[in-house]
């Protein structure tokens, strides 16, 4: 592990909110990780910026919460949108996740938890074995993976299966599209507002953790769907919002179902 950042950046060129108004921020992970831990890991960060850059604006905005020893980011494709800051105290950790959680950052808002393992940098400033750890770490790295690749596979064979299915289905009515309490990891919407930007519904889902895209019906504006990485997420964002959205004040609630499979 790298020597702890030092980078002493100013605020310049940073602009953040503590929150988006109307729209609830949420933990990134489902569930999420509640173990406290020194560690903190964020994602749903703006993918374009620069690691450097990025760097040196998440020392800035935590380093208002205490004594940040290292900030950790790296440029690979799967490790994109993510970040480690790690803290010298516990209390300091707490109060930057209970209030940095949602801050917009690059025009995302920052999705943090408790990461799910100390640093390599806390067990070394705490004296402990580090060699050991890593050891302990690389084996449990290599079973969540392992996890995580055979369920990617699992959800790349339903999806193939699901596009077959559909192509083969003939246009119906939005009803159609849904089986009430069924999980999908797309989401289906209904009653949206014709005169909806597209931008506007990317924005309000983009929120949650595992967000994909939206997707627009040709020749029906009051409808959409929305796909998530997978149903849990999905499951995790319709939770958030509700059956029923309020999207704008004065119009009919968006209705949130699961799409047909």
């Amino acid at each position: 592990m790298s020597e702890p950042d030092k980078v002493e950046p100013t605020l310049e060129g940073i602009t953040g909110l503590p929150h988006i108004p109307g729209m609830p921020t949420k933990l990134p992970r489902e569930p999420p990780c509640t173990k406290p831990n020194k560690t903190l890991y964020i994602n749903n960060i703006n993918e374009r910026i620069k690691i450097e850059n990025l760097k040196q604006a998440l020392a800035t905005i935590f380093k208002t919460y205490g004594d940040v020893i290292e900030v950790r980011a790296n440029a690979s494709l799967e490790r994109r949108g993510q970040a480690y800051v790690v803290f010298k105290d516990q209390e300091q950790a707490d109060k930057a996740l209970k209030e940095a959680h949602g801050f917009v950052l690059f025009g995302k808002p920052l999705m943090i938890q408790y990461a799910r393992s100390d640093s390599f940098a806390t067990i070394s400033l705490e004296g402990g074995d580090l060699p050991k750890y890593k050891e302990q770490h690389k084996v449990e790295k290599e079973k969540r993976d392992s996890v995580i690749a055979i369920s990617r596979a699992e959800e790349k064979a339903n999806s193939n299966t699901n596009t077959v299915t559909a192509r083969k289905t003939p246009a119906a009515h939005p009803s159609a599209y849904l089986i009430p309490g069924l999980p999908n990891k797309i989401l289906f919407l209904q009653q949206v507002p014709t005169d909806a930007q597209h931008e506007e519904l990317q924005r309000a889902f983009q929120q949650f953790p595992g967000f994909v895209e939206v997707r627009p019906v040709p020749g029906r504006a009051d409808i959409a769907f929305v796909e998530y990485d997978n149903e849990s997420l999905a499951a995790h964002a319709k939770a958030s919002l509700g059956d029923t959205w309020t999207f704008r004040q004065n119009c009919p609630p968006v209705l949130i179902s699961f799409a047909r499979r």
